[in-house]
Parts: C-alpha cells; sequence; structure tokens
C-alpha cells in the first residue's frame, strides 16, 4: 500500500471490499474495483494484506475472491461479550438521569415478565414498587410485558396469552383479549406501549421493545413512576427517550 495514501481512506475502501464480499458467493477483481471506485493495482494490494490475514480467499479456477469465516469468528466473539446487561445499562443510567423516575430492563421467562435489572428513582416520592431483580410479573398488565407481546410471532404470542395469568391485578387491569390484542396493535404503530396503573395501583409506566441480532424482540426496558407525577404530557416526552433508548440497547446487541 502507497505510505502517502489516506489511512482513513484506506479503512473505508477495505470495508466497502468487505461489504460487497459479503453480498456475494464470489466477485471479481473488475466488479470489486467498480465498487469501492478504485482501481485494480490497489485493490489487488488490499485482497492480498487481507488474504494474508486470513479474511479473504480467491478461487484459483476462475481467480475470484470470496470471504473465509474469520469474519464469522469475529463476530460471535463480540456478541458473546454483548449481553444484555452490558448493552443496557448505561441506557438505563441515562434514562433515570433524564426522567428522575425508576427505570427496569426485562425479559419473558416461562410466559411471565422476569426483571432482570432495576434503578430505583432518587426521588423522595416513589412508589414501593413489588418490582425487583429477579423477579416476576404478569405479561398482560406490565408495560414491558405488553410491548413484547406485541413483537412476538402469531404462534408463540398465542402460546403465552393460553398460559398468561389474566387475573386482574387493579380496577385498570387488561380483562380480555380482544381489549388486549387492541392495545398491541397500537403498540406496533407507536413502537412504545405503557401501563396505567394495570399492574400496581399508583404506578404508570412506559415501555420499548428491545431486538436482537437475529431481528426478535428478546427484552424491554421501561421508565415507571407515581401516577400523580407520570402526567400524559411526561409520558410523550418518556416516548421519545425511551425509543431512542431502546433502539440504542437493540443495535448494540446487532439488531439491523
Amino acid at each position: 500500500m502507497n505510505k502517502t495514501a489516506d489511512p482513513v481512506l484506506s479503512v473505508l475502501k477495505t470495508m466497502k471490499l468487505l461489504e460487497t464480499l459479503s453480498a456475494e458467493e464470489e466477485v471479481g477483481v473488475t466488479e470489486l474495483a467498480a465498487a469501492v471506485d478504485g482501481n485494480k493495482s490497489t485493490v489487488y494490494r488490499f485482497l492480498n494484506t487481507l488474504a494474508g490475514l486470513g479474511y479473504v480467499r480467491q478461487n484459483k479456477i476462475n481467480e475470484k475472491y470470496s470471504l473465509t469465516l474469520k469474519l464469522f469468528q469475529v463476530g460471535v466473539q463480540a456478541l458473546n461479550r454483548l449481553d444484555i446487561h452490558k448493552a443496557a445499562l448505561p441506557v438505563m443510567e441515562e434514562l433515570a438521569e433524564f426522567s428522575q423516575e425508576t427505570i427496569h430492563l426485562a425479559s419473558m421467562e416461562n410466559n411471565q415478565v422476569f426483571y432482570l435489572d432495576k434503578i430505583e428513582s432518587q426521588l423522595a416520592l416513589r412508589v414501593a414498587m413489588g418490582s425487583a431483580q429477579g423477579r416476576f410479573a404478569p405479561a398482560v398488565c406490565t408495560g414491558v410485558g405488553k410491548v413484547i407481546l406485541a413483537n412476538l410471532p402469531e404462534e408463540k404470542k398465542q402460546e403465552m396469552l393460553e398460559a398468561a395469568d389474566w387475573t386482574p391485578r387493579t380496577e385498570h387491569s387488561i380483562r380480555t383479549v380482544d381489549e388486549l390484542e387492541e392495545r398491541l396493535s397500537e403498540i406496533r404503530e407507536k413502537g412504545w406501549g405503557y401501563d396505567m396503573e394495570e399492574n400496581e395501583p399508583g404506578v404508570r409506566c412506559i415501555a420499548a421493545p428491545i431486538f436482537d441480532n437475529r431481528g426478535e424482540v428478546c427484552a424491554a426496558i421501561s421508565i415507571s413512576g407515581p401516577s400523580i407525577r407520570m402526567t400524559k404530557d411526561k409520558l410523550k416526552k418518556l416516548a421519545v427517550k425511551i425509543k431512542d433508548g431502546s433502539a440504542k440497547i437493540s443495535r448494540d446487541l446487532g439488531y439491523k
């Protein structure tokens, strides 16, 4: 490689080469040169370097290039280090500071909501919630439960609804499948959902789903607080923040 070449441009061209190779089984030098807007001699040098590092191989018969599994191995190692807690914690802390309310991270286990983590509000006026790290809650009456249900494949969703605990927790709890389906449809449209004192009296929450690298919903994040503070106006403001936060976590988990 030319010592005077722009190293940033070299990186950009290298990444474009890898992306182009990932889209096809085998690619020739002419097509690769066109993809990176470069000349063949430069592309040859890039490919030889990548081949030496084990990321690219050449078919000796047709002289075309393809990716090896080394990039996949690197990606798997990165994914193994990126668990949901690590990806979510910075966002949870940011939401806690912005909202001054309680933040939950939850997944679905055994057809129930399972609380993975929680950051308590530091305000003097706060509700003593039954949620805690490691505890379960019904899916149909919690914000995190509903946003997960709304994004499950139909078969899995129906399976969970059949196994769900429909015992009303408060006078505001959802009691029928039709009512729930209407709410789930609204969640899919907006990208977030809420719990208006449906799980605990005096507690409202807003929640958004988290997706993994396979594009499947794997968890949810929520902001909860006393109804007196969680007004409709505040919930609207928090909706933007929690959607942004859940999207960031999903991206860090490999979701596109």
